[in-house]
C-alpha cells in the first residue's frame, strides 16, 4: 500500500514536470505609433521626350509637388509636374507636358548629419502634346498624327534614378536625378524616353503609421521608438 502511495505521488510529479516544461517565447514585433509625412515643392528640368527634343539646351522647366510617406528603410512618394510650354523647332511647337507618377525611396542616413541618400524606383504617367507641323520630321510621325494640327501622345514610364535630402529640423531640402524608361516613336519597344533633375523643399510632419491606421484601437504592440528623429 505505501509503495503504491509512492508510485502515485511519483507520477503526479512526472507529469507536471512534463506539462510544466519552459517554453521558448519569441521576442514580440513591435511597430511605431507614428511615421514622417512630408509635403513638397520644387522645380524640375527636362528634356520631355528624348527621342523628339534634340535640341541643345532645350529642355523644358516645371513646377513640381510632391506628398511622401514613411522613414527608416521605405517610404513612398506621389508627385505631378506641370512643365511650361516649349518648342522644337520646326517640328513641334507650343508643347505643353505633364508628368503623374509614384515611387519608392529606398532610404539611406548619413552618420554624422541628418541626411538621406535613396535610390529611387517606380512608375510615370506622362503627357505630351503639340502642334505638329510635320516639318523635318526625321522619326516619321506624319504616319501617325496629321499635319498642322495638334497630337497628343500618352505613354507609361518605369523611374530609375537616386535623391539625396538634408534635414534642417521640420524642413528638408532635396535634390533628384531621375530616367524614364518607356515605349517611344521606333519601333525598339523600350527607350530612354526623358531624363531630369528636380530640387526643392519639404516640410515633414509626424502622423500615425500604417500599423496604428491598420489596427487602430488595438495597439499593444505599437510602442514609440527612441529615436524620434527619423
Amino acid at each position: 500500500m505505501f509503495r503504491l502511495i509512492l508510485y502515485i505521488i511519483f507520477s503526479f510529479f512526472l507529469i507536471q514536470s512534463y506539462f510544466c516544461q519552459v517554453r521558448t517565447v519569441k521576442p514580440i514585433k513591435t511597430h511605431s505609433r507614428t511615421t514622417n509625412l512630408a509635403i513638397g515643392g520644387g522645380l524640375t528640368r527636362s528634356v520631355l521626350f528624348l527621342s523628339r527634343n534634340i535640341k541643345q539646351n532645350n529642355d523644358a522647366i516645371g513646377y513640381n509637388g510632391s506628398v511622401t510617406y514613411g522613414k527608416k528603410l521605405f517610404r513612398g512618394s506621389l508627385e505631378y509636374t506641370y512643365y511650361r510650354k516649349i518648342d522644337i523647332q520646326p517640328t513641334w511647337y507650343d508643347i505643353k507636358a505633364q508628368t503623374i507618377e509614384a515611387n519608392m525611396h529606398l532610404l539611406a542616413r548619413f552618420k554624422k548629419t541628418k541626411a538621406y541618400f535613396y535610390p529611387i524606383a517606380g512608375l510615370s504617367y506622362n503627357m505630351f502634346s503639340g502642334y505638329f507641323t510635320g516639318v523635318n520630321d526625321f522619326l516619321y510621325l506624319s504616319n501617325k498624327y496629321k499635319k498642322n494640327e495638334i497630337a497628343r501622345t500618352n505613354w507609361l514610364g518605369f523611374n530609375i534614378g537616386a535623391g539625396y535630402e538634408q534635414f534642417i529640423k521640420q524642413v528638408s531640402v532635396f535634390g533628384e536625378y531621375k530616367m524614364r524608361i518607356g515605349k517611344s516613336d521606333f519601333e525598339n519597344p523600350l527607350n530612354i524616353m526623358d531624363l531630369c533633375f528636380s530640387f526643392g523643399i519639404r516640410y515633414n510632419l509626424k502622423v500615425p503609421s500604417i500599423y496604428r491606421l491598420v489596427n487602430g484601437t488595438k495597439s499593444r504592440y505599437l510602442l514609440e521608438p527612441k529615436d524620434q528623429e527619423d
